[in-house]
């Protein structure tokens, strides 16, 4: 896979690919080279069979303590405009009409980057310490799970720094997450989640110290590499189309889901053999 280490680290860890912003003196601020970077890299990914699972994480900063990702480089934004930070183009007709069809058409690269990464085909795991706000937070939203260190700084700080809320789901991904209540307590105070209170409202799947955030992920990955990979495909979209489904549909949609499988899979033939054991 191309090697984009100037700004995202890859590397290969059995069938798990980790991939590592690299920003050290920007706290891994989210510039266009990096956007770009991470779509690339995702293409390369999905067309790799021996890749089975997706990592993100965040590399130290330059004093050497942890960090996820601060959010889009406000520097290159201030310095070079809108179009920095992937909004090349920009045209406000486009862009709502994009949305309105539903087709994408007006996201920039950093929300396209992100619908990506929620809508990929295989699972994409967040491992989180450090500072992981604005941006950074919109980038673990899109990921399927979320680990996270004690030591992790989870926060959405566009209102109280900015003065406007993020653009990349921030605020939709995180209220389905943790809840409309606690999302507004987060973005209307600032507030600042370690990584036992990220774990205790339902952001983080899992919690552990600093030191075993990469060991726990990546046994993650690898016993979730062990599953076919269609039931796994299936299990993201059908658990991801549950929210705006009514029972009767999602139930309904399992039941098709599971159909499939057992056609597609050798299902049945995987049943017999755990009943010989």
């Amino acid at each position: 896979m191309a090697d984009q280490a100037s700004v995202l680290e890859v590397t290969h860890d059995g069938p798990a690919c980790i991939l590592t912003l690299s920003r050290p003196g920007r706290l891994n601020a989210l510039s266009g080279e990096l956007i770009t970077s991470l779509g690339t890299e995702l293409d390369l990914i999905e067309a790799d069979d021996a890749t089975r699972v997706v990592v993100i994480t965040g590399g130290p900063r330059s004093d050497g303590r942890p960090c996820f990702s601060a959010g889009a480089d406000l520097h290159e934004l201030a310095e070079g405009g809108a179009a920095a930070v992937g909004e090349r183009d920009f045209d406000i007709v486009r862009d709502v009409a994009g949305v309105v069809r539903g087709d994408h058409l007006g996201l920039s690269g950093f929300r396209r980057v992100l619908t990506r990464i929620e809508e990929f085909g295989k699972p994409v795991i967040a491992a989180i310490d450090g500072v992981c706000t604005a941006g950074g937070l919109e980038l673990a939203l899109s990921c399927d799970l979320r680990v996270v260190a004690q030591t992790a700084q989870i926060s959405d700080l566009h209102v109280t720094t900015t003065a406007h809320t993020g653009g990349a789901g921030a605020t939709s991904r995180l209220s389905r997450l943790v809840g409309a209540a606690k999302a507004k307590e987060m973005i209307f105070l600032g507030l600042v989640a370690d990584g036992t209170e990220a774990h205790r409202i339902g952001f983080a799947n899992r919690v552990v110290p600093s030191s075993a955030l990469l060991d726990e992920v990546r046994a993650m990955a690898a016993e979730i590499a062990t599953r076919h990979p269609i039931a796994l495909r299936m299990a993201m979209a059908f658990a991801d189309a549950a929210h705006d489904l009514d029972h009767d549909h999602a139930l309904r949609y399992d039941h098709l889901a599971w159909t499939a499988q057992m056609m597609t899979t050798g299902g049945y033939q995987g049943a017999r053999r755990f009943t010989d054991r």
